[in-house]
């Protein structure tokens, strides 16, 4: 047995060690292995339905009649629904395929009528038609998702589809970059903001993967902003400050709140130390290479240490808070 366990019972009283060995040392396998591996199973169905749905009109394009594919995809729409709605155990395997379907009907429309639309307006109707089913499902999965949909409906919609070009390109004016940074802040909040309403919530409350996503996301953003301001602007201070502000109120949320999340905090500490990299080395000028590179390695060591005792202090913090929380609740 672990030695740390011995450690966690040096503290309990005799019930409750008693509790934790009998848990140490059962055997079996989990209760919900069979649940789980049914669950695994329909998803990865779900997925692989669409998925070689999409395939094979692309592979076929050329063969099959417009009118064909159009009905051919659109009939698996309608199947993946009406199996929602009839089958409960395979609603959310049902969904996931109709969710990734109805893009490939999306892009299929665009793609053969020409409509002369952005990309951006796919991707926002797409978020907007799976909506329904997203908030009526009320899972994670189908939210994280629907999360990334939207994420690249805004990424298209602002015309930068990935970071690098953000970082080569000449920097936007603050007018156009604040409201953008904030955009993508709602979007990060959507998770939170749904678990406020009962009534379309997770099962669990927060949605712990849509959460993350989000979060990983907007801070990528706000740090690709904030350097790339900081770098190729005089101005860019303000840029880099509201990005710096803005990471520093996701640690403490996921820190202190109720939205209090490990994965969460390791995120934006990750983002917190891209910034602060950034900053030292916007203000230090460097005369040679082998000095850049010594003070860019004891930087990282630096930064790498300082984030690695403040997580373990942190972890160990919400662990005992954890532990409390559950004996309050058995008493």
């Amino acid at each position: 047995m672990d030695q740390s366990l011995y450690k966690a019972a040096a503290g309990l009283d005799a019930a409750d060690a008693r509790q934790l060995y009998a848990l140490a040392t059962s055997p079996g396998e989990p209760a919900a292995l069979a649940h789980r591996l049914r669950w695994g199973l329909l998803l990865v169905a779900g997925l692989l339905l669409a998925s070689g749905l999409i395939f094979w009109i692309a592979a076929n394009w050329q063969e099959q009649t417009r009118m064909f594919k159009l009905g051919l995809i659109e009939a698996a729409l309608a199947l993946s629904i009406a199996a929602a709605c009839l089958w409960p155990r395979a609603r959310l395997a049902a969904l996931l395929c109709a969710h990734l379907v109805l893009g490939g009907l999306l892009a299929f429309v665009g793609q053969t009528y020409q409509t002369g639309a952005d990309a951006w307006q796919l991707f926002a109707t797409w978020a907007a038609l799976s909506l329904l089913w997203t908030l009526i499902a009320r899972s994670d999965l189908l939210w994280t998702l629907w999360m990334l949909v939207g994420a690249m409906g805004l990424a298209s919609w602002q015309g930068r589809i990935h970071g690098l070009d953000l970082l080569l390109s000449d920097p936007e004016p603050l007018s156009v970059v604040v409201p953008q940074m904030l955009l993508w802040l709602g979007l990060a909040l959507v998770p939170w903001l749904v678990s406020r309403l009962r009534g379309i919530a997770c099962a669990r409350g927060l949605g712990r993967i849509s959460h993350r996503l989000g979060l990983a996301l907007v801070l990528m953003i706000w740090c690709t902003y904030g350097v790339s301001h900081w770098f190729h602007e005089a101005r860019g201070f303000v840029v880099f400050a509201m990005a710096c502000a803005l990471t520093a109120g996701t640690a403490y949320l996921s820190l202190q709140s109720r939205l209090q999340d490990f994965p969460s905090l390791c995120l934006a500490t990750l983002a917190a130390n891209v910034l602060a990299m950034s900053a030292l080395l916007r203000v230090i000028e460097f005369h040679d290479v082998a000095g850049a590179l010594f003070l860019c390695l004891m930087l990282g060591l630096a930064g790498l240490w300082a984030s690695v005792t403040g997580l373990l202090a942190a972890q160990r913090r919400m662990r005992a808070q954890a532990w409390a929380r559950e004996k309050e609740e058995a008493a």
